[in-house]
């Protein structure tokens, strides 16, 4: 068991609008999640000694522009002007996952009291995904021309592998779309907040990438949110109840495959994060209460509660149906209404949700009685992450 075990913890969170346009900058989004987080906690912006992001864009063919479709380290730096800022990282790998982690580490090595981490998703004009077709160069000449210019289209070959493998049918999905859409009705900062999604819409709409149909994926959006993470001695004295980690994982198996991931590296990435998680924090799947799993794309849920441990492999799409996922079922799921529900802002917000839950401060979503509160805040096959927070140090 983790020797560091519920000694951090998160104590406080905040978010921006999330918009379908980029007329604000996303700098702004970001300043104001920021703020937004450190007043959740009772804290003065004076106080916070410690910032952390992975501040990627991960829309294809799209520039880097520092305040506008990414917000970094140095530029949070520049807005808030930290009087006594000792410590500051952004992870270029392990995605947002790895710069809450690295927070937590410097939290424990005594290098800043109050550490801030946000993540800002710009949305930019066009097409989200430019494809490089002819002028591809690199790697991408060889999947490129062929369609292959955006996640979508490779995680939808390990998505056929699974349903071709497991004899079963993309219709059950649905299950998982509809739920989530139920969730984010309560859920005011969510981008589909009340608007209602059906089986049949579900069933009914456009193809993106077999069998990833327009409700399959995540929807990209203008936004930020962000969290304040201090030791759990500290938080203790702080405004909000606080959420205790009690372990933490990341990916440990990897394969050379850019975007296009075999079943198994889905597998083997959810597995090796999960098995660290679960050793460090003492629990095990049948403990858990409530749990977010990164959905991107729908099939990172089933690929999640798979690997993680939650049902066997080949079983998962049953295992989301007949009411389990819902917030009084067996196992809530995404109860903020997942990326599906909320906007592509990473796993940041499955993080927060996961926070929330165990602080019992989730609202009209709150499940009774939650103790163990598990999160997978990135697809397994990227750079994957989990988490376990807590109600109570145990």
């Amino acid at each position: 068991m983790w020797d560091n075990r519920c000694k951090i913890a998160i104590s406080g969170v905040g978010f921006s609008k999330a918009t379908r346009t980029a007329e604000t900058p996303l700098a702004a989004h970001a300043l104001e999640a920021v703020q937004a987080a450190v007043a959740d906690s009772g804290l003065n912006m004076s106080d916070i000694d410690g910032l952390a992001t992975y501040p990627e864009l991960p829309a294809t063919g799209h520039a880097e522009i520092d305040g506008i479709s990414i917000v970094s380290v140095n530029c949070m730096m520049a807005m808030l002007k930290l009087p006594h800022l000792t410590w500051h990282i952004q992870t270029g790998s392990v995605n947002i996952g790895g710069a809450v982690q690295q927070a937590t580490n410097a939290l424990l090595a005594g290098v800043c009291k109050y550490a801030v981490v946000w993540r800002a998703m710009h949305n930019p004009k066009g097409t989200y995904q430019n494809l490089p077709g002819s002028h591809a160069a690199g790697p991408t000449q060889f999947t490129g021309p062929y369609g292959f210019g955006g996640p979508g289209q490779g995680m939808a070959v390990a998505y056929t592998r699974w349903l071709e493998r497991n004899n079963q049918n993309r219709e059950k999905m649905a299950t998982l779309a509809v739920t989530q859409r139920k969730h984010t009705h309560h859920n005011p900062h969510a981008y589909f907040y009340n608007v209602p999604l059906t089986k049949e819409d579900y069933l009914n709409s456009r193809m993106v990438a077999h069998p990833f149909c327009l409700y399959d994926c995540d929807i990209p959006v203008q936004g930020a949110c962000a969290i304040v993470l201090t030791t759990a001695e500290r938080a203790r004295d702080l405004k909000p109840k606080p959420a205790y980690l009690a372990g933490y994982g990341q990916r440990l198996a990897f394969e050379v495959a850019g975007r296009i991931g075999s079943l198994s590296s889905y597998m083997e990435g959810g597995s090796s994060s999960a098995k660290l998680t679960w050793e460090r924090s003492g629990f095990t799947p049948k403990d858990v209460d409530v749990a977010q799993i990164y959905d991107g794309f729908s099939a990172s849920v089933i690929y999640g509660l798979e690997s993680y441990g939650f049902c066997k492999e080949g079983e998962a799409l049953d295992f989301i149906q007949e009411g389990r996922i819902e917030l009084d079922g067996e196992l809530p799921l995404n109860t903020f209404g997942g990326s599906l529900g909320t906007g592509r802002i990473h796993g940041l917000w499955h993080i927060i949700e996961g926070a929330l839950q165990a602080s019992g401060r989730a609202g009209s979503r709150q499940v009774k009685d939650v103790k163990v509160s598990f999160v997978g805040a990135s697809a397994p096959i990227v750079q994957g992450t989990t988490f376990i927070f807590v109600n109570e140090p145990y």
